[in-house]
């Protein structure tokens, strides 16, 4: 009995440490697109003051498809 709790344990715990593997990486892509997203809604004002200043004549109007591209 002693042998299949040990084989029960071993599996359990690559199961578990399988779903932690998988928990993290997911966690991480959500980050990357997180910051992906605020770093290009910091850049978009920055972009637009850079070219009023640059021509005030022209208007620059970012679309919302803009926003959400990610960042190169």
């Amino acid at each position: 009995m002693d042998v299949w709790n040990l084989i029960l344990y071993v599996i359990a715990s690559l199961l578990a440490l399988k779903s932690l593997a998988s928990l993290m990486t997911h966690h991480k892509k959500v980050v990357i697109q997180q910051l992906a997203l605020e770093y290009t809604q910091e850049i978009a004002p920055k972009r637009k003051k850079s070219s009023d200043s640059d021509s005030p004549d022209e208007q620059v109007d970012h679309s919302p498809a803009d926003l959400n591209a990610p960042a190169a």
